[in-house]
């Protein structure tokens, strides 16, 4: 529209030069002839090309324009590069590339910690919605719409959890905020790509109290640890000594049952032995020993006679 009112300019300047030139009695006719045909050359041939230059409209890559006929938006964007257009339209580029928004939000927990969270958005304008959205809310979408609406739904979602769980739950809560924040910025022509939880933190006191507590739980866990190694070390104390005193019980149990098996030989052999042992087999095995000497008496006056039974030599050796 800008143009156009150029182009007007133009013309009635133009005109007018030529007509005050047409007038002008002061100058040379030759001069007033040239600069009236010039001026008016120029006031026709400078709009023209204004007009017919303004019919075309480059719209660059990652971006779309919205048109505007006296104020009232155009429902059809143009697409990026070479646009034949209006030349009453006023153009509006809107970019459609994923922008980045970074900012910190302040929020409660179920137990009403204050939490603290850096937060990082990427989202675009949808080309086919950005006519809706400047008719709507302007070229400044992501003021008027992206940042409250995560402010609201990060507080919605902090106050699920306590303060404790925030931090263990932050992937589902990252999560939970993306899925809520896609489908609130769809009604407004805004694709959301990505929801990154940056930073969380909480106020100082109860960031002292958890670092304390932790440290106390990491104690509680060394001496556990140290517990259980000694508890191990028991067992294996135990168990070894417990192998010792078996190994010696079955070696005692080994040598009895040697004994035992070694007297019950023994005692068999000397059962067989007694059987085989008559009579009739010691006196031959005396026979067998004999020197050949007589036994010898000796008598007594009025006494009984005694017998000298000579012995075999091994035997009076013994």
């Amino acid at each position: 529209m800008s143009k156009i009112i150029l182009a007007v300019v133009v013309f009635l300047v133009g005109m007018g030069i030529s007509r005050y030139l047409n007038r002008a009695e002061d100058l040379p006719l030759q001069v007033r002839r040239i600069g009236a045909r010039l001026a008016f050359l120029g006031g026709i041939v400078v709009p023209a090309l204004i007009l017919l230059l303004s019919t075309f409209r480059i719209i660059p890559a990652g971006h779309v324009g919205v048109a505007l006929l006296f104020g009232q938006v155009q429902p059809v964007p143009l697409r990026e590069g070479l646009n034949v257009v209006n030349p009453l339209y006023d153009v509006i580029d809107m970019d459609t590339r994923v922008k980045r928004h970074q900012a910190r939000y302040d929020a409660a927990s179920k137990d009403l910690q204050a939490v603290h969270v850096e937060m990082v958005l990427n989202f675009r304008l949808l080309p086919e919605k950005a006519a809706e959205v400047y008719q709507r809310v302007g070229v400044g979408y992501s003021n008027v719409i992206v940042d409250p609406a995560a402010q609201e739904i990060l507080k919605a979602n902090s106050a699920l959890h306590n303060a404790a769980e925030i931090l263990q739950k932050r992937p589902a809560i990252k999560a939970d905020v993306q899925k809520e924040l896609t489908q609130w910025l769809a009604k407004y022509g805004i694709e959301m790509k990505e929801v990154a939880l940056a930073n969380i933190r909480f106020d100082q006191s109860y960031e002292r109290a958890i670092e304390t507590k932790q440290i106390e739980e990491q104690k509680a866990e060394q001496k556990r640890y140290e517990l259980i190694q000694a508890q191990r070390q028991a067992e294996i104390a135990a168990a070894t000594a417990k192998g010792k005193g078996d190994a010696a019980r079955e070696e005692a149990k080994g040598v009895a049952e040697a004994l035992r098996i070694k007297g019950e030989a023994e005692a068999a052999y000397n059962a067989k032995v007694a059987a085989s042992l008559t009579q009739t087999l010691i006196q031959q095995q005396y026979l067998a020993r004999w020197d050949g000497k007589l036994p010898q008496f000796m008598m007594g006056a009025g006494a009984t006679p005694l017998i000298q039974i000579p012995l075999p030599p091994s035997e009076g050796r013994r």
